[in-house]
């Protein structure tokens, strides 16, 4: 479905061409150009076409096809080459370059909510088969069950972490109550870190070339956000528990893991990006997990680093 005519024909050939194809093409934006052996050469935009004279060949006035789809190209990658070049139609070839058809920008429209849809599903560690509201409950749990695995891993693996830090819950119970905001504030980091990298990653913004320039710029955007916020928590601990160490201690964790995570945000999109798997399944349950891990990791072993110093204020 799609308006081709040989190089070698006049202007006047040529529309008698495009004429007897109207019947089985809906719409036309470009005409291609094609060889003897159906190569593609150029491309004719239609208003070259209409006011170029009677007389004059194909191949004089066509512009060279430089911008091209292969027939085993991703569909996302087709929709992002629409959204830099603004085109309306683009023609798709085989290996040899022989005209296989074309993609209209209708196309690519329901190509963009398909991936949107299932980068969203993916984020949430589910599977786009899950759109269809129809399916069993006993298929939708198997989808879903390998990224909840990984999270409760997770929580068992923070669990553990809390056991062997028992001595310093112990000796300082008050640091018990912040161990939720810490987990809390990293995960929320991670995760708007990871998903901005997802979606740069996705549209083309952001590549594994350009990556130390994020990293860096989401570093310090975590740094600015964990003074902010661990600021607060720490005034909040000091005239809570009316103990300063106890205030440092988790501004201090709070600025370090807000920061971290902020970090990890960026690296496992790229890690995943890099080993050809998406990157949108980090988004949710590996960055969520890794940051409640190493957010424990940082608050109860900053807290033990400090802990000789807890019975002096106390005192």
């Amino acid at each position: 479905e799609l308006a081709a005519v040989n190089m070698g024909l006049t202007i006047k050939e040529a529309i008698d061409r495009v004429r007897g194809l109207t019947r089985n093409v809906e719409t036309i934006h470009n005409i291609f150009v094609v060889d003897n052996e159906n190569r593609l050469v150029g491309i004719l935009p239609l208003d070259k076409f209409i006011l170029a004279g009677p007389d004059e060949m194909v191949a004089n006035i066509m512009d060279k096809a430089e911008i091209c789809a292969t027939t085993n190209i991703d569909q996302e990658e087709v929709a992002n080459i629409f959204k830099k070049y603004n085109l309306v139609t683009l023609p798709v070839v085989d290996e040899a370059r022989r005209l296989m058809g074309r993609i209209t920008i209708d196309d690519v429209v329901d190509v963009i909510e398909e991936e949107a849809s299932e980068d969203i599903m993916r984020m949430a560690g589910m599977d786009a088969e899950e759109l269809i509201y129809e399916s069993k409950a006993l298929k939708a749990s198997k989808l879903r069950v390998p990224w909840l695995l990984t999270n409760l891993l997770g929580g068992l693996a923070t669990g553990y972490l809390l056991w062997l830090f028992k001595v310093t819950l112990k000796d300082v119970l008050a640091l018990v109550t912040f161990i939720p905001v810490i987990t809390g504030m990293g995960g929320n980091v991670g995760i708007q870190s990871s998903s901005l990298m997802v979606r740069g990653l996705a549209t083309g913004h952001v590549d594994l070339l350009n990556l130390k320039k994020i990293l860096l710029k989401e570093f310090k955007v975590g740094v600015i956000l964990g003074t902010i916020c661990g600021s607060g928590a720490g005034i909040t601990a000091l005239l809570w528990h009316k103990n300063p160490m106890i205030g440092i201690v988790v501004g201090v964790s709070m600025i370090t893991a807000m920061t971290v995570a902020a970090s990890m945000g960026t690296l496992i999109p790229a890690f995943f990006k890099l080993i050809k798997v998406d990157p949108a399944i980090a988004s949710g349950p590996f960055v969520t997990t890794a940051n409640d891990i190493t957010g424990i990791l940082i608050y109860l072993g900053t807290a033990t680093l400090f802990l000789k110093f807890f019975y002096n204020f106390h005192a």
